[in-house]
C-alpha cells in the first residue's frame, strides 16, 4: 500500500471547513486538484469525480463515500483502469484552540497492480496537488 499525507492549519472552526469541503458545487471555483464532484455528501453516496494533477489530462471516475462523520471525516474509494488502481482518499478535521482553528489532514492510499508504478512516477505531483488544494481550501474558508 502506498500513501500520501498532507496537512495544514486553517484559521476557522471545523464547521466552516466542513461546509466548504462538502459543498461540491463550489469546487471548480477554488479547488485546483479536484475540479468537479457530482453527487451528495453522505454515507454510501456515489460520486462522479474529475481530478487534475498538474500537466496530466483530467481523470474522471466514480467513487463511493466510505467514511462520513459530519465536521470530522470524509473519505471515498475510487477504482480506476478496470480495477488495476484503487485509491482511498480522505480528509480529517481536527479542532484546535477551543474550536477556533482546524488542522486539516488530507490523505490517500493506493492499492492494485498499478499502484507501485503510478506512485513511483507521480507521488511528487500528487503531493504538490494536494498541498495546493489544502492552501486553496484555507484561502477559501478564511476569506469568509
Amino acid at each position: 500500500m502506498k500513501s500520501i499525507r498532507t496537512e495544514i492549519v486553517i484559521d476557522a472552526p471545523p464547521e466552516r471547513v466542513w461546509a466548504a469541503l462538502t459543498s461540491f458545487d463550489g469546487y471548480r471555483e477554488w479547488n485546483p486538484c479536484i475540479r468537479r464532484i457530482g453527487g451528495k455528501a453522505g454515507p454510501d453516496e456515489t460520486l462522479r469525480i474529475t481530478i487534475r494533477f498538474g500537466w496530466l489530462p483530467p481523470i474522471r471516475f466514480k467513487a463511493r463515500i466510505e467514511r462520513f462523520s459530519q465536521n470530522v471525516t470524509l473519505g471515498w474509494r475510487g477504482v480506476l483502469f478496470g480495477g488495476l488502481l484503487e485509491g482511498f482518499h480522505w480528509f480529517e478535521l481536527h479542532s484546535l484552540d477551543s474550536s477556533q482553528r482546524t488542522r486539516f489532514v488530507h490523505c490517500e492510499t493506493f492499492n492494485g497492480v498499478l499502484s507501485t508504478p503510478v506512485f513511483v512516477m507521480l507521488a511528487g505531483l500528487f503531493r504538490q496537488s494536494y498541498d495546493a488544494m489544502n492552501r486553496a481550501l484555507k484561502a477559501c474558508v478564511e476569506q469568509k
